[in-house]
């Protein structure tokens, strides 16, 4: 088996089909061309050239597999690209070191990229990511939490996790060295 790569044109307006096709017709014609819906000018125009092409069915806004099906070829496969839906979050990210006598409370999903000094006291409701080392005081009442390393006290749904020395992911009851 070998992979490749498949170059595609999205097309949606006839005339400037055309006039790319007329202008740079040896740039495009090992290139796919891509209908979101059935267009039989296009379609007739592409096929008068010679031109390889297939149609998408858009009665969906994602397709995970699509098989088509064209004249000259074996059946492609083509993987359509997830459609991510937006959604609020309540992740805050704290590219900062935080500071002795620094309170924290937040109720959504932290990440720390920087140390924690001693002395922070920092409490959160939702899961927390610590990228530094911390030696502050955190009480996290999440489904997980990833340390890199901890000289302090971190309680994950009350329990202390300890001295930690490597990356080290806590989901509920479990352990994981990474």
């Amino acid at each position: 088996m070998k992979q490749k790569t498949l170059r595609v044109f999205e097309v949606e307006d006839f005339e400037k089909l055309k006039n790319i096709v007329e202008k740079k017709y040896e740039l495009v014609k090992n290139y796919y061309f891509m209908l979101k819906k059935p267009d039989e000018n296009i379609q007739n125009y592409l096929k008068e050239k010679g031109l390889n092409y297939f149609v998408l069915n858009t009665n969906e806004s994602f397709t995970s597999k699509k098989e088509i099906i064209h004249e000259n070829l074996p059946k492609i496969r083509i993987i359509e690209k997830e459609i991510i839906k937006s959604k609020e979050n309540n992740v805050k990210i704290f590219d900062r070191i935080i500071r002795s006598g620094e309170e924290i409370k937040y109720e959504g999903d932290v990440v720390f990229l920087k140390r924690i000094n001693a002395g922070a006291k920092i409490d959160i409701k939702g899961n927390v990511i610590i990228l530094d080392e911390n030696s502050g005081r955190i009480e996290c009442e999440g489904k997980y939490i990833l340390v890199m390393r901890n000289k302090s006290y971190i309680f994950f749904n009350k329990d202390n996790v300890g001295i930690i020395n490597k990356l080290t992911f806590f989901y509920e009851d479990k352990k994981a060295e990474i």
